[in-house]
């Protein structure tokens, strides 16, 4: 049996964690609700944040169950104690781009994000129209890029693009891939 180490040193690091998010009881509220949870056995928010309170760095940022968190958001106004898990899951994400525990560019390996090929896009701005998670911008140099912290995956900038500049590997993938780095 692994052992799992508690190291929560790194937890004041996490900027943007909720301050009730160490008042959870594991009641299950936000597990019950989550559209992610009825359809991956292997998700769960209220392990994440149960993790997060004990500190397992491993665990959180070992596999890439973070970002298969819809960001739905359905597990913050049923959770009794005000933990926002979906706001935890956030808060880790975010750690996990600034620490390098997670890029870009595994992200997208995993099917996670929505890449721009530069050379391909023409500006158009039909990315940043239809992204209702307002991931896509343009840069001074003349292309859109994908907001890491804000894409969902959900392909809807990859079939609207009109110029096919925009990539998403197929969700298959992610199965087989870590997104995390050894901690």
């Amino acid at each position: 049996m692994m052992r799992l180490e508690l190291a929560r040193e790194w937890l004041p690091e996490v900027e943007g964690l909720p301050e009730t998010y160490s008042q959870c009881f594991r009641c299950g509220a936000c597990s019950g609700i989550c559209p992610v949870k009825k359809i991956r056995k292997d998700f769960d928010p209220r392990v994440i944040v149960h993790a997060t309170i004990l500190g397992l760095k491993e665990k959180l940022f070992g596999t890439p169950i973070l970002w298969l968190c819809s960001q739905c958001r359905s597990c913050v106004p049923v959770c009794p104690m005000e933990v926002k898990p979906a706001e935890v899951i956030q808060a880790l994400r975010n750690y996990a781009f600034k620490s390098g525990l997670a890029n870009e560019e595994t992200l997208f390996e995993a099917g996670r994000l929505a890449r721009v090929n530069p050379g391909k896009c023409i500006v158009c701005l039909t990315c940043v129209r239809v992204c209702p998670f307002g991931a896509p911008s343009i840069k001074e140099e003349g292309y859109a890029v994908i907001d890491p912290a804000k894409c969902h995956a959900c392909g809807i900038c990859v079939q609207e693009c009109p110029a096919r500049a925009i990539e998403l590997k197929p969700a298959a993938e992610f199965e087989t891939l870590k997104v995390g780095v050894a901690v």
